[in-house]
């Protein structure tokens, strides 16, 4: 009951910011499974508002303590729609290379998305992304898998990321980077220069491989001012990624809209055409450059053809002649 009612606050801002789609880790690495029973509770419970995702987490690593693979997999077999992985932090690189390969070999057994915390280190040696991009190409499941983070790949040497890039256009790999987060987080160990902690968000968004932005904590150990408000996560993250040009501005709302849904693989759920459920968000301002430039608020969010909230305009009680 506590986890569900922390939840429910988290999805209540999200909803309250425009949000209806939510993609969230459930720890499984307490074998009684608390936390994934909470949420596989409370995506049933809330269906009808926001459409949650849960992925089978190991948050201390899949190899980190005996009996761990199991868990993942019966986070699985209890309902969770995404395998999870921490493979940077198992207790040793070999530990890491086998969790990748567990990771692939579940979502194949039981017909899974991926979602891996991969590489969320400032060590340019961690490079379970290739591992993981290598064994989903093989596969052909890349566009279900997600490499969360992958901030030691904006620390790696352009030798290395350019022709790695050329690998990950070829597999159809999704990229979350969380610009909060992991301007907070990285870096820590840098004096100066001082590395900013994202992955290379501009180079991926150039060459057309899909990625998103998001936020991957609420208030909570790792970061505690997320409210949810997605605008808040791209301002910083076109700052942070240097992604400022009047193209890249009047393009990156796909940042935290389609490109999310396509990690999320919510073909039948999203976009607007004919047949589709009616969700989508009203924003206040006249065009994406406004939207942006102005940070616009969520003036309406409606689903399934329905209104979750819309507010009113508001209003200014103004005294000085130039302000009229």
């Amino acid at each position: 009951d506590e986890i569900k009612a922390r939840a429910i606050i988290a999805v209540k801002k999200e909803l309250a910011h425009g949000v209806q789609f939510i993609r969230t880790h459930a720890d499984v690495t307490d074998p009684s499974l608390t936390s994934l029973k909470a949420m596989l509770e409370l995506r049933e419970e809330l269906k009808d508002l926001v459409t949650i995702q849960i992925v089978s987490f190991p948050q201390e690593g899949m190899y980190a303590y005996k009996g761990g693979q199991e868990l993942v997999e019966e986070g699985l077999k209890m309902g969770a729609d995404c395998v999870g992985g921490i493979p940077h932090f198992e207790l040793a690189r070999e530990f890491g290379e086998q969790s990748i390969h567990s990771i692939v070999n579940l979502a194949l057994k039981y017909d899974r998305m991926i979602d891996v915390h991969c590489d969320e280190t400032d060590d340019v040696q961690s490079r379970f992304l290739e591992l993981l991009n290598a064994l989903v190409l093989m596969e052909g499941i890349g566009k279900k898998t997600t490499a969360s983070h992958t901030c030691s790949f904006g620390s790696a040497d352009n030798s290395y990321a350019f022709k790695l890039m050329k690998n990950l256009k070829k597999s159809g790999l999704n990229f979350i980077s969380c610009p909060t987060e992991n301007i907070y987080l990285q870096g820590r160990q840098d004096t100066y220069p001082k590395r900013r902690g994202l992955t290379r968000v501009k180079e991926l968004f150039e060459n057309g491989i899909n990625v998103c932005f998001a936020q991957d904590s609420i208030q909570d150990p790792w970061y505690p001012l997320g409210n949810g408000n997605l605008m808040n996560v791209l301002d910083n993250g076109i700052h942070i990624a240097q992604m400022m040009s009047f193209e890249e501005i009047d393009r990156c709302l796909d940042l935290i809209t389609v490109n999310g849904a396509k990690t999320m693989n919510l073909t039948n759920s999203y976009g607007i055409e004919a047949g589709k459920p009616a969700n989508f968000i009203v924003l206040d301002a006249k065009n994406e450059f406004e939207a942006v430039s102005e940070r616009a608020d969520v003036s309406a969010s409606i689903r399934n053809g329905e209104f979750l909230f819309k507010k009113a305009p508001v209003s200014y009680e103004i005294q000085n002649d130039f302000m009229k």
